[in-house]
């Protein structure tokens, strides 16, 4: 599934509060960059991209953490 959302927060804050979150259930961090962050476990994968060109916009694909990253999303917007 795919998700979006717009954030005030930084690119570089945004992709650091992922790592904060999504490590905490235990998906290891397997790729990072200034514009994207990759979680995976063999349950599944959270893939975080962001860009700045309209303030800091997520795009967020993941397999297996919906819920996860639909509470990931309201607590950053």
């Amino acid at each position: 599934m795919r998700y979006g959302a717009t954030t005030r927060l930084s690119p570089e804050r945004a992709l650091e509060k992922a790592q904060e979150y999504f490590g905490k259930l235990e998906l290891a961090l397997q790729e990072r960059s200034d514009r994207h962050a990759l979680f995976s476990n063999v349950a599944g994968h959270v893939l975080v991209t962001v860009t700045a060109e309209n303030g800091t916009e997520l795009d967020i694909e993941t397999i297996g953490y919906d819920s996860q990253v639909k509470t990931f999303l309201q607590r950053i917007g």
